[in-house]
């Protein structure tokens, strides 16, 4: 959530103050596969919200902020930089389909509500 106030998704790297660790490329990229992958793991371990909120972070970066639909990075940063379009590690988005039924699996069966029958009032 300190990455870009919580709206691009999950950056690689942050140090222990919270502030973005700049010491590599790599460490202040996010990275559009991971972030997808990230995301279906807190929805698979119970953190729903938490991995859609990460997820929309990534897809309005791509999307609407740099206006990449179809020609999805591996990676962008905070200024508006990326790398690598067309790259197919994106595609791990569908583990968030995998992850929410493998929940949906899960979930315990609706309890059945069974009419409790009238009685008649004996004479």
């Amino acid at each position: 959530m300190s990455f870009a106030n919580g709206t691009m998704g999950a950056v690689n790297g942050m140090r222990p103050d919270g502030s973005l660790d700049t010491s590599s490329l790599q460490s202040s990229e996010a990275w559009v596969g991971v972030v997808y992958a990230l995301a279906a793991t807190m929805i698979q371990e119970g953190l729903v919200q938490e991995g859609f909120h990460t997820a929309e972070g990534c897809y309005r970066t791509v999307w609407e902020r740099l206006g990449m639909a179809f020609q999805t990075p591996e990676a962008y940063c905070q200024r508006k930089l990326f790398r690598s379009l067309a790259y197919m590690r994106p595609l791990s988005i569908w583990s968030m389909q995998l992850a929410l039924e493998s929940r949906a699996r899960q979930a315990p069966a609706p309890t059945e509500l069974h009419p409790v029958p009238e009685t008649s009032p004996q004479p």
